[in-house]
């Protein structure tokens, strides 16, 4: 038998005693106004709920003796308007208040101790409930709930590299801060989005910049915390309500910002000179683009690394200025860029900032001196006279208009290095470096686009304005950056596992805010892609993701003509099947814009209840048409593909129909990376064209497969200027199929923009079809045909061998509707 000492029962009565009360204390008063509630505790703690919308509302916790940061702390929520109401109802142990003039979400406050649970609108199924609650300990604020056992979460953004292990974060504790997964090359490219998705329907996005961690079910224990480094810190988060993830992106888009739309040209082919870094400048540009647009493959982006720059045109040793030798003209190779359809990226690296004109060492973040690497060149973006200094150092050597020189994109690299800064350095904004150091990012996106490119501050000089859209990619980023930028993924090897690595990372981007995800397709380090890693990865991956821009050093090169055969073939292919589909890529871009919807959807996105989705996370949805299936293998190899419940899917390369609801082993082949097509899709395309300006939007063909009825929303604008949101200046055009009557509907185009084309004619294309169907246009027959025909009149042509018909018709103004119905006594001219 043990006997406990009386005075270790009363350390252990204590503990018990401590335990039992939480820290929030029990609840006192309370305070309301239209869209607030502030709740005090007898320990003089406070918990404010901010109705932000119906299904937006905001947390925060301060302890005794604190006010409530202002909402402009951190610039990442973009509007602080509160729009939400509620009704708040004392039931003696608690207080009840249901969100929003219909029956929302509803807010369970236990008074003693005061605990929150927020419940589904059907008041019944608990999304979110505090366990211990609010806990102060040192310098780490944490908040924990009720661990659920069949709940699944996913985003955070990723760490270094884009090395996501998994989308389904259940069991995990993650985190994603400025400087985490560091290897031998740094820590490149973190993505610091402390935003969740959770399959009960909801989102939590954390407004506060200080390192987080988040517990998924690690221990048994489920919530977050934020580490102030004995800072000033406190717990703020937003409670983001669905159910569906489509709608909860859409709602934290609204509240960070929407992503910035990039020119079209941005979505064509990219290529650079990492390649050859010892290049003679314009004149190997113009010859390496011309000999490719010769030998039939597309090009649209040219990405500059280093050798343009004057100096050495090296990483080290140069500057941001065109170099007097290798570009002696840089008004002429502007006006060859604009002849022959090709725009621009500019680069500029942290280390060679010093060297930059009008630097000032008062621009540089204090106590750099053998902390970091290269520290007289560490820009303090929380200054804003540093970031009105960079603006106009890019404006001064290239982008002011009147210079007529190029500028369409910068890439701004090494930006995320400054990590072994230590968290007390003062910064000048007045914050330490543990508050700041994962809103730098921000703060870089913010200082060139916003304050720079957009001049939202009035600066001098004044901006580019409406008539380029900015595309500036940084090597790191942070939510709420979106509404001005983007990111690429760092200097990722060239393996199949950081293939697989790219694919997850892309899927994490989306589900974070950042639609437009960017990474060195087949790879970056040396020597580069082999044959089948640039045929799977560099072409076939990267080109059905929104930014194909394969890039990097080594003798495995990336431009199509400097490999076999075998390269090639795969680069005109998928190379003219993306050219081909920019109508229905740049479509989904937009709605990216206007949505937050991304362009690679994680299968959760849209099939967040099905199981499968949360395993099979090396496939995705290519919009909302397409799923993808990127394969990695040496040969010719068999994989598993999860094809969705709800629809049967079409092969893409072979239009075989496969049934939904199963998971199939497809045998893929190395140059054709697997593809299914929704049935009941509509899929838009142009004829091929080497450049994104010069495709021909007279005439549109348009893909249906059939089987189930379907909607596609074309969007085209002028691809180049911001006028299509400053000024309205757009167009879309409504195509609906519908199954059961076997009819498709064309709608009048809505809206216009400059050099919009007023006629156009059509290719409609249906697939699926076991016999020729017989069709009427606006009530006049169209015949239907088997062999040669005479594209200049109107006809149907089926294809046996196939199964598809296509119908052709003359060109129609845009302005009229045109409906195609089957006719039901059907013949076949031979």
């Amino acid at each position: 038998m043990i006997v406990l000492k009386p005075v270790f029962l009363w350390i252990l009565f204590i503990m018990v005693c401590f335990q039992a009360k939480s820290q929030s204390g029990n609840f006192k008063t309370y305070n309301q106004n239209d869209h607030e509630l502030i709740f005090e505790s007898d320990s003089g703690n406070k918990l404010r709920f901010q109705f932000y919308s119906e299904n937006i509302i905001r947390v925060q916790w301060i302890k005794k003796g604190e006010g409530f940061f202002p909402n402009d702390r951190y610039e990442t929520v973009v509007d602080h308007t509160l729009s939400g109401s509620y009704i708040i109802e004392d039931k003696m142990e608690a207080f009840e208040i249901t969100v929003g003039k219909k029956k929302g979400v509803s807010i369970v406050l236990e008074k003693n101790p005061m605990r929150y649970k927020i419940l589904s609108q059907d008041g019944f199924s608990s999304l979110l409930e505090e366990n211990k609650g609010i806990v102060w300990n040192n310098q780490k604020i944490s908040n924990d709930f009720s661990i659920d056992t069949t709940e699944h979460f996913c985003g955070l953004g990723h760490q270094a590299y884009g090395m996501v292990e998994s989308i389904d974060l259940k069991g995990k504790t993650v985190s994603s801060n400025y400087g985490e997964g560091r290897n031998d090359w740094s820590a490149q490219a973190v993505l610091t989005v402390p935003f969740y998705l959770s399959n009960k329907g909801y989102g939590v996005f954390l407004n506060s910049t200080f390192h987080h961690s988040f517990n998924f079910g690690e221990n048994n224990t489920y919530g977050f915390s934020i580490d102030t480094k004995g800072f000033n810190g406190q717990m703020d988060y937003f409670f983001i309500y669905g159910p569906e993830f489509k709608t909860i992106l859409n709602s934290y888009t609204q509240l960070t910002g929407r992503p910035r739309l990039p020119q079209r040209s941005m979505f064509g082919l990219q290529l650079s000179d990492k390649g050859d870094p010892e290049n003679d400048g314009m004149d190997w540009w113009t010859n390496k683009i011309t000999e490719h647009r010769k030998a039939g493959f597309p090009f649209d982006h040219i990405v500059n690394d280093n050798r343009w720059r004057a100096g050495t045109g090296a990483w080290a040793g140069s500057w941001f200025e065109w170099d007097s030798i290798r570009y002696p003209d840089p008004k002429a190779y502007n006006q060859w860029s604009k002849d022959n359809n090709v725009t621009m990226t500019l680069d500029l690296n942290r280390n060679t900032i010093a060297d930059c004109e009008g630097w000032k060492p008062e621009y540089n973040l204090p106590q750099t001196e053998g902390v970091v690497k290269y520290p007289n060149s560490a820009p303090d973006y929380t200054n804003p006279d540093m970031r009105n200094w960079i603006w106009k150092m890019f404006w001064d050597k290239s982008f002011n208009p009147a210079l007529d020189y190029p500028g369409d994109a910068l890439w701004i690299d090494e930006t995320d290095d400054l990590y072994e800064l230590n968290d007390s350095v003062i910064c000048a904004n007045g914050r330490s470096w543990a508050e700041n150091e994962n809103y730098y990012p921000f703060l870089i996106a913010k200082g060139i686009v916003g304050e720079g490119w957009d001049n939202e501050n009035n600066n001098i000089p004044v901006g580019i304005g409406e008539s380029k859209r900015p595309f500036v990619w940084v090597r790191s980023t942070a939510a709420g950056a979106q509404r001005y930028a983007s990111y690429w993924s760092g200097d990722i090897p060239s393996t199949c596992e950081f293939m697989k690595y790219s694919i997850r990372a892309m899927l994490n981007s989306g589900l974070g805010g950042f639609p437009y995800f960017n990474h060195d397709a087949g790879g970056f380090r040396k020597p580069g892609p082999d044959d089948n890693l640039y045929v799977q990865w560099a072409m076939g991956f990267g080109s059905l993701t929104p930014i194909w821009r394969p890039h990097g050093p080594g003798e495995n090169q990336r431009w199509p003509l400097d490999r076999d055969k075998t390269c090639q073939a795969a680069a005109l292919k998928y190379g003219k099947m993306r050219y081909q589909m920019m109508p229905y890529i740049y479509t989904q871009a937009y709605n990216a814009y206007t949505t937050g919807m991304p362009m690679a959807r994680s299968m959760v996105i849209d099939y967040q209840n099905q199981p499968e989705a949360w395993k099979y996370d090396l496939q995705y949805m290519w919009g909302n048409e397409l799923l993808v299936a990127p394969i990695c293998s040496e040969n010719d190899s068999t994989a598993d593909i999860w094809l969705p419940f709800g629809q049967d899917w079409y092969d893409y390369w072979t239009d075989n129909l496969v049934a939904g609801g199963q998971v199939i082993k497809y045998q893929s082949k190395i140059d054709e990376t697997p593809i299914f097509v929704k049935q009941g899709a509509i899929i838009p395309e142009y004829t091929y064209a080497q450049s994104t300006f010069t495709l021909d939007s007279s005439m549109l063909i348009i893909h249906v497969y059939i089987g189930k009825d379907g909607e596609f929303t074309l969007y085209e604008d002028d691809g180049v200027t911001e006028k299509f949101r400053t000024k309205n200046e757009k167009r879309t055009t409504a195509i609906s199929f519908t199954q059961s009557s076997f009819s498709l509907k064309i709608g009048a185009a809505n809206g216009n923009y400059k050099n919009a084309v007023p006629k156009r004619s059509y290719q409609i294309i249906f697939h699926g079809l076991s016999k020729p169907v017989c069709f009427e246009v606006n009530g006049k027959e169209i015949n239907t045909e088997t062999k040669n025909h005479n594209i200049d009149k109107e006809a149907a042509l089926w294809d046996g061998n196939k199964k598809t018909l296509s119908i052709i018709l003359k060109k129609t103004p845009i302005s009229k509707t045109i409906i195609l119905k089957q006719l039901a006594d059907c013949f076949t001219k031979e």
